[in-house]
Order: structure tokens, then C-alpha cells, then sequence
């Protein structure tokens, strides 16, 4: 017997969990500016959630038919609330450029108006693979970073020094420093590229609907 279907209601699984991608949004805000060694681990923890929160609210809706038409707007919406907000504490915090971000940021100001112009002429514009990447490799670098950031606060913390220990991993410790120096920097440029390619091709592809 295959597994038992839930009425697709606004308030089912699929949908609570995407609005806990919001609902942690603030958590992740106060705790990432928070100098404490749990802050920060709590803020990365945080991101980890609402991350894995971006599949599991998609296979909950696939697996028990909890599609809504109000799933399909808050599910893009709560991804854009957390991801720009952690790009911006990112900028707050000179991990990354801003000049990035901003380009980041208007990507998804207009998209969200393609998708609003397409919806009101009965046209739905599904999630293309370039759009896929670009939210995996924003993730990726958010990650990074974030693994970066708890690693020298915990470093801090215990009073270790940070040179000196990478250093003790001998021939690994050059190479992992010149990740630590420049990796977040391309990853974040990287996930840059994609947001543009990303932005391009949905309007190239979609480009009926700006013409009528």
C-alpha cells in the first residue's frame, strides 16, 4: 500500500516547511552578528536547515500531492528571504563584494517581475535547469563561507593560533590556506556568472511574454 495522501491544504507539511526558511531568517540574522563561538555555529546551522528545507518541502509536496497555488509563491519567495539576507550579513561583515550581490539581488527583482507578467497573461514559466545551478552554487559559496567563519571563531575561541595550524597540516596547509584566501571570493563570483546566465536565459526563453 503506497503511502496515505494528505488533503493539500495551506497549512500542510510541505508549506510549514517552507515558511520555517523564513521563520529562521531573523534567528540567522541575530546570531551571525552575535561575537559568541554558539552564535556563529547556530547561524550556520541555521542556513543548514533552511538549505535542506529547500528539498524537503519539494519532495514532501511530490510524495503526498501537497502542491498549492500558495506553496508555488512562498516556496521562490522563502528561498529569496533567506539567501539575500545572508548575502547582505555577508557584506555587513566585508566577507564578500558587494558589487556581487547586487547583481545577485536584481536578478531575482526581475525574474519576480517576469514571473508576475507571465501570471497575468495565464502564463507559468517553470524552474529551468540554469536556475537550478544558480541556487546550488549560491548555496555552495554561502556554505563555504559559513564553514569558514565557524572554523576561525573556533579557533578564536580556544585561542588557537590560526597561522600556526595551518602550518601543522604540513602539505595540505598551503593549499587549504590559499582556498581559505581566495576559494569564497570565486565560489561567490561563480555563483555570480550563474545568476546572470540564469537571469538571460529565462528571458530569452520567455521572451513572448514581454512582447505579448
Amino acid at each position: 500500500m503506497g503511502p496515505k495522501t494528505q488533503k493539500a491544504s495551506r497549512w500542510n507539511s510541505a508549506n510549514i516547511v517552507t515558511l520555517s526558511r523564513i521563520v529562521v531568517t531573523p534567528l540567522y540574522l541575530i546570531c551571525i552578528f552575535r561575537p559568541e563561538l554558539w552564535a556563529k555555529w547556530t547561524a550556520g546551522l541555521l542556513f543548514a536547515w533552511g538549505a535542506i528545507s529547500d528539498y524537503l518541502d519539494g519532495y514532501l509536496a511530490r510524495k503526498y500531492n501537497l502542491k498549492t497555488s500558495f506553496g508555488a509563491l512562498m516556496d521562490p519567495l522563502a528561498d529569496k528571504i533567506l539567501i539575500l539576507s545572508v548575502f547582505v550579513s555577508f557584506i555587513q561583515l566585508n566577507l564578500v563584494p558587494t558589487w556581487m550581490v547586487v547583481i545577485i539581488a536584481a536578478r531575482e527583482f526581475l525574474i519576480t517581475g517576469l514571473r508576475q507578467i507571465a501570471e497575468s497573461r495565464g502564463v507559468v514559466i517553470a524552474a529551468s535547469r540554469g536556475g537550478k545551478h544558480k541556487t546550488i552554487s549560491q548555496i555552495v559559496a554561502i556554505s563555504v563561507i559559513l564553514a569558514i567563519l565557524c572554523a576561525r571563531a573556533t579557533a578564536a575561541a580556544y585561542q588557537v593560533n590560526w597561522d600556526v595550524m595551518i602550518n601543522n597540516l604540513g602539505l595540505w596547509g598551503p593549499w587549504l590556506n590559499g582556498f581559505i584566501d581566495y576559494g569564497p571570493y570565486w565560489l561567490m563570483f561563480y555563483a555570480t556568472c550563474m545568476s546572470v546566465w540564469s537571469g538571460v536565459d529565462y528571458f530569452v526563453r520567455n521572451r513572448n511574454v514581454i512582447t505579448g
